[in-house]
């Protein structure tokens, strides 16, 4: 009997060491299952993940395309207006030398309307004075250009500036134009400069 007790008791360690195994087996399967599930879930996460990444790559790739379009844009109009500020720019220096130029002439001409009316002044005046003949009274100071050598020649009217310009004898031209202190004054503004 011991015999087929033994067979007993080997069969049943034999099922129990099947039994382990089995549960063994089916834990192991379990965690594979779950493995895999995580694994698959992952993945889908994953997946997804890039999808996300790939749809805002591609929306990014058209923002910088949006932006190098607007870009190029404000470098055109950057361009338009530094080329407006050039035109401007240059107008304005144009209207501006052109202004100082009229200013300049309209100056000039009005000294010469002044020195005119001078001349014109102290003609009457020596037509009026008839007892007088002569463009300044004693103690006047007036000036005489020298042709000769282009220098002012400063005198006061007196008794020898009275024969000299009565005096048949002295040519007519050099001490026969007379210059006032202010007609000298607006002649030298229009002497050339020495170079």
């Amino acid at each position: 009997m011991t015999s087929v007790q033994e067979n007993k008791n080997e069969l049943e360690a034999a099922v129990r060491y099947c039994e382990s195994a089995i549960s063994r087996a089916n834990a192991t399967i379990e965690s594979m299952e779950f493995r895999q599930q995580a694994a698959s879930k992952a993945w889908h996460e994953q997946t997804g993940r890039e999808s996300a990444l790939e749809r805002e790559v591609s929306e990014l790739k058209v923002q910088l395309v949006e932006e190098r379009d607007r870009s190029m844009g404000y470098t055109n109009e950057i361009a338009t207006l530094k080329d407006q500020l050039a035109e401007l720019s240059k107008a304005y220096k144009d209207s501006t030398h052109e202004e100082v130029t009229m200013k300049k002439a309209w100056r000039e001409q009005r000294e010469l309307v002044a020195l005119r009316d001078d001349q014109i002044a102290m003609l009457e005046r020596r037509l009026a004075k008839k007892d007088n003949p002569y463009p300044f009274k004693e103690g006047d100071i007036y000036y005489v250009f020298n042709q000769f050598d282009g220098t002012w020649i400063e005198s006061v009217w007196d008794d020898e500036s009275e024969r000299i310009h009565d005096s048949p004898s002295i040519p007519s031209h050099p001490h026969r134009v007379y210059f006032t202190v202010d007609q000298k004054n607006v002649l030298d503004k229009f002497k050339p400069e020495d170079d």
